[in-house]
């Protein structure tokens, strides 16, 4: 598509996505997390296209008449038909980014053989996409980038082995990739201050977009909250009390892995929770179903709703975060709501802020088994389907309302110790293991870390290197 140079020589799995759409509409969304990779590989595409102008609103323009003269130009190429590919980076610092980016569509899609293609990209992928569809009426291309995948770190690095051996690299150098990102409490804070922009500058109100009432430190104890839950799968009432998860994190984290005496480690577990706690008693269950929305919107985290019922409604637990529902206690929040954080990346700089210690190359076997939980649920379909847990204790990790279910191990677990008799024969049943791959009856064994990779993007990268090798091993034979 023209020049090239090596500025940024890796490219992410959707920046191929990214081409294909500007080759393909005349407006594009690029969306998802602050931070993951969406501006470099917009300079990519400046780098790779002659005719590609790529501008950050919130550097490269700062004064509001500037950005105004920039939208006169881009505005001027569309009229004119010029071959222009406009990068328009941050476009929720536009001066009224809702009604802006509806008068760039329209006049692009109006004149989309003319040749001025224009994408738009940001952080706040709530409302552009909100404004996306507004503008466009479903005529623009929309591409979801997302943090490194363990396919895309492989490539990377130059690995073709799908292993829990490389699974484990990947979870332990991943941060690598992103040198910049060292705190998630900024994180959080950037994307709270950016939310809160694009409510005041929008002239139409995005729904559940709100965030006036949180602050990072609600955010953060909503986050330990879930992450403590997870590990201990038990009661409000007992993953509420601060003292009783010291003593029972610590076992997750082996002096040998630390060199910190026992003690040692559960007093700093002990002292964080403590002060987490304590703020987080004071939430109420609104403030809590506020802060799980948040940081579902910013796509930190996936929520799925908890039953023991095969007929739930599929779209409950958008229902059940509304204000007027019947969800009035956190106790209920927390049996009901199943909230699993999306990324390794996130989990791991958390528990960080538990241990103040970075983990070493070596992860517990339980901690690592919630990381896998985490991670295998952001993979899977966010909508019709719930998390099973009947009033025996008895847990079945995903269900799905079109007949599919998967328990999430990195053990070999025994078939007769899952609660897949509970479902229905006609299920399609899945058992992720640590190594195992053969078939069980109607239940099929999968090593989780291939099941993670089969269900990431970035396959077709490694699939590259493959082809690379198998040519040289010919080479070479010759």
């Amino acid at each position: 598509m023209g020049k090239i140079t090596e500025r940024y020589p890796f490219r992410r799995s959707f920046y191929q996505k990214v081409e294909d759409a500007i080759q393909n509409s005349a407006v594009s969304f690029l969306l998802e997390p602050r931070k993951c990779g969406k501006t470099i590989c917009l300079k990519q595409i400046e780098d790779a296209v002659d005719q590609a102008i790529y501008v950050d609103l919130k550097t490269d323009f700062p004064g509001e008449e500037q950005k105004r003269m920039f939208l006169s130009q881009v505005m001027k190429a569309i009229q004119e038909g010029k071959k222009r590919i406009y990068l328009i980076d941050e476009a929720t610092y536009l001066p009224l980014p809702d009604k802006d980016i509806l008068r760039i569509a329209a006049a692009a899609l109006d004149n989309s053989d003319q040749g001025t293609k224009v994408v738009f990209a940001g952080s706040q992928s709530t409302a552009l996409n909100f404004w996306g569809h507004l503008a466009c009426a479903g005529n623009a291309s929309y591409i979801h980038a997302d943090f490194l995948s363990y396919p895309e770190w492989m490539a990377y690095r130059g690995i073709t082995e799908v292993s829990e051996d490389t699974y484990l690299k990947f979870l332990g150098n991943t941060r690598e990739f992103y040198p910049d990102f060292q705190d998630v409490k900024e994180y959080l804070q950037g994307c709270l201050d950016e939310t809160v922009l694009s409510n005041q500058k929008a002239v139409e109100y995005v729904m559940g977009n709100g965030c006036e009432d949180l602050t990072v430190q609600m955010l953060l104890d909503v986050l330990y909250a879930s992450l403590i839950k997870l590990h201990n799968h038990t009661s409000y009432v007992r993953f509420a009390d601060a003292r009783y998860f010291g003593t029972a994190l610590t076992h997750f984290f082996p002096q040998e892995l630390l060199g910190l005496q026992k003690e040692i480690l559960e007093k700093r577990i002990q002292d964080f929770l403590s002060s987490r706690y304590h703020n987080f008693s004071a939430m109420t269950a609104l403030d809590c179903k506020n802060a799980l929305r948040f940081l579902q919107n910013c796509g930190l985290i996936t929520l799925t709703y908890v039953s023991d019922e095969l007929n739930v409604d599929p779209y409950l637990t958008e229902k059940i975060l509304k204000e007027s529902n019947d969800l009035y206690q956190k106790p209920e929040i927390f049996s009901r709501i199943n909230a699993v954080i999306r990324y390794p990346m996130f989990y791991l700089k958390l528990i960080k802020g538990v241990l103040q210690e970075t983990m070493g190359s070596t992860i517990p076997r339980e901690l690592l088994g919630s990381i896998v939980e985490c991670h295998v649920r952001s993979l899977l379909p966010e909508s019709g389907c719930f998390s099973y847990r009947d009033a025996d204790g008895a847990e079945i990790d995903y269900v799905s309302l079109d007949g599919k279910a998967l328990e999430c191990s990195v053990f070999n677990k025994k078939i007769r110790d899952t609660n897949f008799h509970l479902l229905p024969d006609s299920f399609e049943k899945i058992l992720l293991t640590r190594d195992q791959t053969d078939p069980a009856g109607r239940i099929r064994r999968i090593p989780y870390y291939q099941f993670i990779y089969e269900r990431s993007d970035g396959k077709e990268l490694v699939e590259v290197l493959r082809e690379k090798e198998e040519q040289q091993r010919k080479e070479e034979g010759c």
